[in-house]
Order: C-alpha cells, then sequence, then structure tokens
C-alpha cells in the first residue's frame, strides 16, 4: 500500500489533508486537480476510482459552491501477484475517514459501484471528468464510453497515468485528439488534462 507523503509548513488546509491520505497521486497534480474543479461553471464533478479519497480531497476543495463531486468505486477486494492490492471494504472506511476529516463530505457523494453499472442511467451533465480507476486500455476505454455521452461540451477530462505507452490512457488519448474529440490541455506529472471537444 503507498503511503502518505511528508510534506510543507505553509500548505492549506486541504493540502495537509491530501498529504495525511494514502495514495498515488503527487501534491502537484493534486494541486491541478483542485485547480480544474475551480474552473468548472456548468454540470457536476465525477471521479472514476477513488482508493481512500485522496484525488477526492482536491476536488472538494476546489469545486465551487453548488458543484458536488461523484466518487465512482466498488471498493470491492482486489487481489494482484497472490497479493492483497486494495482492501475493499478497508479502503471504503478509510475514504469515510478521510472526508470526515477533511470536510470534504459536505459537497461529495461516493457511489459504491462501476461506470458501466452506474452511467446508463445517469442524468446530470459533467464539467470535470477524472479517470484514475482500472487502468489497463480496456478499462479506460470502459470508462470513456460510459462517461463520454454525459459530458458537457467544452468539459475537463483528466487521465491519470497518461504518459506511459504501456498503461492504458496513452493510445486512447492519442486516438481521440487525432479524431478532433479532445484537445490537449496540460500534462502534470503523470497526469493529463484535455478539453472536450464534443465531436
Amino acid at each position: 500500500m503507498p503511503e502518505a507523503e511528508t510534506g510543507t509548513a505553509a500548505a492549506p488546509a486541504w493540502l495537509g489533508h491530501v498529504q495525511d491520505t494514502e495514495g498515488w497521486l503527487s501534491l502537484d497534480e493534486a494541486r491541478w486537480l483542485h485547480t480544474l474543479a475551480s474552473r468548472v461553471e456548468t454540470g457536476c464533478i465525477v471521479e472514476v476510482g477513488a482508493y481512500r479519497g485522496r484525488s477526492t480531497i482536491a476536488l472538494s476543495a476546489g469545486s465551487p459552491e453548488g458543484v458536488p463531486v461523484f466518487s465512482i468505486d466498488p471498493h470491492a477486494e482486489m487481489w494482484a501477484d497472490g497479493k492483497l492490492a486494495y482492501a475493499g471494504p478497508a479502503d471504503r472506511a478509510a475514504f469515510f475517514q478521510a472526508m470526515t476529516r477533511s470536510g470534504a463530505w459536505h459537497n461529495v457523494a461516493l457511489l459504491n459501484t462501476t461506470s458501466d453499472v452506474l452511467a446508463p442511467g445517469w442524468d446530470r451533465p459533467i464539467g470535470l471528468l477524472w479517470i484514475d480507476g482500472d487502468h489497463s486500455e480496456a478499462g479506460v476505454r470502459a470508462d470513456w464510453k460510459a462517461w463520454r455521452p454525459h459530458l458537457c461540451p467544452g468539459a475537463t477530462v483528466v487521465f491519470d497515468d497518461a504518459h506511459d505507452p504501456n498503461v492504458g490512457p496513452y493510445h486512447l488519448i492519442a486516438e481521440l485528439i487525432e479524431s478532433g474529440q479532445i484537445e490537449h490541455l496540460k500534462n502534470v506529472g503523470k497526469v493529463r488534462s484535455v478539453v472536450f471537444k464534443g465531436a
């Protein structure tokens, strides 16, 4: 399991809560998610993949008044190489603790399910989509396919682990840019943000 980073003395309160929460998101990446969340003017924020809430805190803290954050994660046990990679219910408990500790509970709703179950009945436009769930190519494509119909024109979409050709987002992003559906916005660390063009 990842460890929380130790950090800086003069960090804003929300960033301190990010530091205290386990996860793989760097502090620079958290600051960028916070900035993108603060720019949402239409629709809601949807996070695919929450783990213990590190990125959720950044999105919640940046989200303008009245813009909710929906965090989607089944919090199911997952095994890799014979080891427990995700603890499932224990991760969900840690998520709730992080929301309570940080105050993010006021605008965050955890939806314990998967994109393919939830998205077909979704009825809210999305202004910011953060895709950090299954990082396989099939998984990322499935999340994109599920949520694309609900994106506002001009919505921001952010992909984690987007620069490694051996991980899912890399090839999907290249295809979407070539097709004109998205255009590049900015890279921060291993995160890539794009603008949805609606093509």
